[in-house]
C-alpha cells in the first residue's frame, strides 16, 4: 500500500491529503452515476450545451487525481486512462435508461476531459519532479 500511495503528494505530506482526494475521486464518481439516471433533456433543454460542459469537468477531475494521487506513472496513468470506457459504459446506460439520443457530443467532452486531466497531472508530475524541493521530497521518500 505504500507503494501506490506516495506519503507526500504536490499538495502537503500528509496522509490526511490522501484521503481527501480519495473523497472528491468517490465524490465526482458519484455525480456521474447520479447523473446517469436524471433525464437531462427534461430538466435542462439545451442551455448552452451546459450538459457537455458537466461532462468535460467531471472527466477532467475523475482523470486528474490519479494523476497526482499515486506514485507509480504508470499506475497513475493506467487509472486516469481507464476513465474513458467507464464513460462509455455510463453513456450507454444514460441512453438505456432514460431512452433519450445517444449524444456523440457528449462522449466526446468525456475522452477530451480525460485528455485534459491527464494532461494537466502529467505537467504538475513534472513541475514537481523539477522542482528544487524536489531533492528533499526524494531524500524524504528514501527513509
Amino acid at each position: 500500500m505504500r507503494d501506490l500511495f506516495p506519503s507526500n503528494n504536490f499538495l502537503k505530506h500528509e496522509w490526511k491529503t490522501t484521503q481527501i482526494l480519495l473523497r472528491y475521486w468517490i465524490l465526482v464518481l458519484f455525480l456521474l452515476i447520479i447523473g446517469v439516471f436524471m433525464p437531462w433533456s427534461a430538466i435542462i433543454y439545451n442551455f448552452f450545451m451546459i450538459d457537455t460542459l458537466i461532462h468535460l469537468i467531471l472527466y477532467s477531475m475523475l482523470s486528474f487525481i490519479p494523476m497526482i494521487l499515486f506514485k507509480s506513472r504508470k499506475t497513475a496513468f493506467l487509472l486516469s486512462i481507464a476513465i474513458t470506457p467507464i464513460g462509455y459504459c455510463l453513456e450507454t446506460l444514460h441512453v438505456m435508461v432514460t431512452e433519450e439520443s445517444f449524444s456523440a457530443l457528449n462522449l466526446l467532452a468525456n475522452n477530451i476531459g480525460v485528455l485534459a486531466g491527464i494532461a494537466t497531472g502529467f505537467t504538475l508530475r513534472l513541475k514537481r519532479h523539477y522542482s528544487p524541493a524536489s531533492d528533499e521530497i526524494k531524500k524524504y521518500d528514501a527513509q
